[in-house]
């Protein structure tokens, strides 16, 4: 059978998770990476997790145009999980997103990269919000502004 990157990766990865649970069973909050891995930070976990969120706006000038805002998020020390998976119950180092457009509905969700479509002239209020499993925020939230102009040959009426 020849070994092929994937496969390689899958190995490193069950590698990573054994090295985790078994710095877990002896009580430790930090974790050293593999040399393989340098340049990152390390993985905090416990009561020493803190968790990092990031969201842009992908090609504002344009998707405004189109009446659309695409939002990318990065999201650092937290495992994004799907809540009902869990059965919503809270657990340390996991959580998903919450997107709201103005003051419309929730989204919940894991996806990192969303786009809303067909919005209304004007400026609209984008939040991410960082939650736990019961959905209780986390910290970390970023309001993103979009404005939708008239388009072409629209006039602004009287």
């Amino acid at each position: 059978m020849s070994v092929n990157s994937a496969m390689i990766r899958k190995v490193t990865s069950i590698a990573m998770m054994s090295a985790v649970l078994c710095a877990l069973s002896l009580g430790a909050t930090a974790i050293e990476l593999p040399k393989s891995m340098e340049g990152r930070k390390p993985i905090l976990l416990g009561a020493e997790t803190t968790a990092e969120l990031s969201a842009t706006l992908s090609d504002p000038e344009k998707k405004s145009q189109e009446r659309t805002a695409t939002v990318e998020v990065k999201v650092m020390g937290i495992q994004l999980i799907d809540p009902a998976a869990v059965h919503e119950q809270p657990q340390q180092g996991q959580g998903h997103l919450h997107y709201q457009v103005d003051n419309g509905p929730l989204i919940a969700t894991t996806t990192t990269k969303l786009s809303f479509h067909e919005l209304s002239l004007g400026s609209h209020k984008i939040t991410v919000m960082l939650v736990g499993n019961d959905h209780q925020p986390l910290g970390p939230r970023e309001t993103l502004t979009v404005n939708i102009p008239p388009a072409n040959g629209d006039r602004a009426q009287r």
